[in-house]
């Protein structure tokens, strides 16, 4: 195999062997320290994490379960963070990181709409709302550069909310002169989510657009490339993704997630680069030598996939932190690792049927721009007192739920409604993270209401939750070490009861059971597991009532038997 060498010369010089690649941090919870960390040497490896395996604080809940006994809910730190304001111009762009797109040029040199009279809150979350109902994206863009001077917004946030929605790869010349000199009054949280999106849109570009060498690929050709340009990016790009995310590093909450994320996309565009270089005839030619060559190549290259996993989830972690639920990065991060470690998908909970969500009908700006503003801008901007109000929890919904909503409806006596709205949000959270806490505390508040004003729809989400209860911390701790079969997740006995009743949910609660069962299957299950799992789905499809829902239950009951009859 010594044909082979140049290509793993290249993989170990660009940082991704073991001994070459830094120490990668773990996934860390925020700690609010209530002082901003200055950026750090990009020179210098940060620290491994130490907090990964923190266990959040778990206190007994005074709400009772159907059963009537109390039990104990974990419960999540709701502390906001306090940002210290520490002005650092971004500093030079990385060598070899590529140029901004020129679409961002329009983005830098937009001119401004005309500012309308804003001076107090509630005149400028009705300019706001005006401007985000704009459907073409420039005039958009030009409605809120003419905000940025309103009184009655926070300084800088506008200008960061116009980074946000722009390409991800314009955010850094959008925000550059702000970062350098920001207005005057501008929030320490402000300035540092900047600080974070600029990071984020370097950190798109990096590891893009490798050389290319063209057909015919014959050995001389392929070493003489190898060693010469794909050696020179490989290094060039690992070393600028490095520098960048040590900048990330530095940061936190929103600012450190959405930087986090990128970091982690950057690492595996990397990998797919050099897995991507073509093999030479001989290879190309050879089953044995190819699988060979495959099988050395992506265990040198395991050290940079686990940076940019890692990465991927320190990201996650703080936009659950946030509270965020719908956002393009998300969807991006949980389709990336699902296809990295199938075994363990992030996104197996997708699948469950559940009720849908009742239309969002907003009656007024704050509901209007609930469902519009990304969430950490919806937590800066709305007032906390319309937390307790069904119809903004139902539009918050669309996006995600602040951690200062969260906060404020934890110290509110809740009426039926929100509560149901609230559990809600909590479930669908724990759906797109797998926060053990987040299902917990919709137990809670599903345990909350009366006996006499519980519904089916209420019964039903209850033996929903409990299932789904005492699984994984959340999605690092799935991915990284223990698969769900090893966890407390799968009591499925209520989904069951709720099914045998034949009530409205009787379809949906089967189903729920089946899946549950099938991805909390423990290691060495055996024929007559996956049979049973084969039966609830048949089951569940002559329950339910949708048709694709049908065939899904269908297809996966033939899918479970498959297996059990593979079973040896």
């Amino acid at each position: 195999m010594r044909k082979l060498f140049p290509l793993f010369l290249l993989v170990a010089m660009a940082g991704c062997s073991a001994s070459a690649a830094s120490p990668t941090p773990g996934p860390q919870t925020p700690a609010d320290t209530g002082k901003e960390p200055p950026t750090p040497d990009t020179s210098k490896t940060p620290p491994p994490d130490t907090t990964a395996k923190a266990e959040p604080k778990t206190k007994p809940d005074e709400a009772k379960p159907a059963g009537g006994a109390k039990a104990a809910y974990r419960e999540e730190e709701l502390a906001e963070p306090k940002f210290d304001l520490v002005i650092t111009p971004l500093p030079a762009a990385p060598k070899g990181l590529a140029a901004a797109p020129k679409a961002c040029d329009a983005f830098v040199k937009r001119k401004p709409a005309a500012t309308p009279v804003c001076a107090e809150r509630a005149q400028a979350l009705e300019a706001l709302d005006k401007a985000l109902a704009e459907g073409n994206a420039d005039k958009r863009d030009a409605a809120l550069a003419g905000l940025e001077s309103c009184g009655g917004l926070p300084p800088g946030l506008t200008r960061a909310l116009r980074a946000e929605l722009a390409p991800t790869a314009c955010a850094d010349v959008i925000l550059e002169p702000v970062i350098a000199a920001p207005p005057k009054g501008i929030d320490g949280g402000v300035y540092t989510t900047m600080r974070g999106l600029a990071t984020a849109a370097r950190l798109s570009r990096a590891g893009d657009a490798p050389p290319k060498i063209q057909a015919p690929y014959d050995k001389k050709k392929l070493v003489a490339f190898i060693n010469g340009p794909m050696k020179d990016w490989v290094a060039e790009q690992a070393t600028a993704i490095q520098a960048l995310s040590n900048e990330g590093a530095g940061l936190r909450y929103y600012a450190r997630g959405v930087a986090a994320i990128e970091a982690g996309m950057a690492d595996l565009r990397l990998v797919e680069a050099v897995r991507a270089v073509p093999l030479s005839p001989e290879l190309a030619k050879d089953p044995e030598a190819r699988n060979i060559y495959y099988a050395e190549l992506d265990q040198t290259l395991d050290p940079r996939k686990d940076r940019g996993r890692d990465a991927v989830l320190v990201g996650l972690r703080d936009l659950a932190a946030v509270g965020v639920l719908r956002d393009a990065r998300i969807d991006r991060a949980r389709a990336l690792l699902s296809r990295l470690y199938g075994g363990r998908r992030i996104d197996a909970l997708d699948g469950l049927v559940v009720p849908p969500l009742p239309k969002a009908a907003p009656a007024d700006a704050t509901e209007r721009l609930a469902t519009k503003l990304p969430t950490f801008y919806a937590g800066q901007l709305l007032p906390k007192d319309a937390a307790t109000k069904p119809g903004v929890l139902r539009a918050l919904l669309e996006r995600g739920v602040p951690l200062p909503y969260r906060a404020a409806l934890k110290n509110e006596k809740l009426a039926d409604d929100t509560r149901r709205m609230y559990a809600r949000a909590r479930v669908e959270l724990g759906r797109v993270y797998l926060r053990a806490v987040d299902f917990d505390q919709a137990a809670a508040l599903y345990a909350g209401l009366p006996e006499g004003a519980r519904t089916d729809e209420d019964a039903f989400f209850a033996a929903l939750v409990a299932a789904l209860r005492n699984g994984p911390e959340d999605a690092a701790t799935m991915v990284r070490s223990a698969p769900v079969s090893m966890l407390g997740m799968g009591q499925i006995a209520g989904l069951d009861a709720v099914a045998k009743a034949k009530g409205p949910f009787a379809g949906a609660a089967a189903f729920d059971a089946a899946l549950i069962k099938q991805i909390t299957a423990p290691i060495g299950a055996d024929t007559a597991y996956f049979r049973d799992v084969a039966a609830r789905f048949r089951e569940a499809a002559s329950l339910l009532t949708d048709a694709a829902q049908r065939k899904t239950a269908e297809d996966r009951a033939k899918a479970a038997e498959a297996t059990a009859s593979a079973i040896h």
